[in-house]
């Protein structure tokens, strides 16, 4: 089952990366509302990414890493 985990969180990551980077190019066209749908819908992406990462053994800590950066810069936003 690991490598169906590790290929699931490889494409939810690749989901992220996308909808982060299309909401921070997009970011200041949006009406407030749609900032935070987008920004609700990426942040339950990152914490399913996570709880995924978090049953994978062994861990992948630098995705793990890296989700949670990004949470950071969200919550930031």
């Amino acid at each position: 089952m690991s490598k169906e985990q590790i290929s699931t969180l490889n494409q939810i990551m690749e989901i992220v990366d996308s909808k982060a980077s299309s909401f921070k190019v997009s970011q200041t066209k949006l009406r407030p509302a749609q900032i935070m749908a987008e920004k609700k819908l990426i942040l339950d992406l990152i914490q399913s990414a996570l709880q995924l990462a978090n049953q994978i053994i062994p861990k992948p800590q630098n995705a793990i890493d890296d989700l949670n950066r990004l949470e950071k810069q969200f919550y930031k936003l």
